[in-house]
């Protein structure tokens, strides 16, 4: 089930990785989507062997509101929104 992160979830410095964690399976989220805030800081948190970050506990990260040429380039790319061939 795609999952939108609550807005008020990594927007800032203080983010954790384990908040991140509680929600996805407390949530049963299988795809997860945050904006682009949300992205960077999550990568910051994100240790140098875990990247690229297009995904998360095995489930595919979209972020929205990027730029469709970046999120190509991170992998966060999703393919089936409206109007993508």
């Amino acid at each position: 089930m795609k999952k939108a992160l609550p807005e008020k979830m990594f927007v800032d410095e203080q983010s954790r990785l384990s908040a991140l964690r509680t929600w996805v399976l407390d949530q049963g989220a299988t795809e997860i989507v945050m904006n682009e805030r949300q992205f960077w800081n999550f990568a910051a948190l994100q240790p140098v062997a875990e990247k690229p970050w297009s995904t998360y506990m095995g489930r595919p990260i979209f972020v929205s509101d990027m730029p469709d040429d970046a999120q190509k380039k991170l992998g966060v790319f999703d393919g089936r929104k409206p109007g993508t061939i």
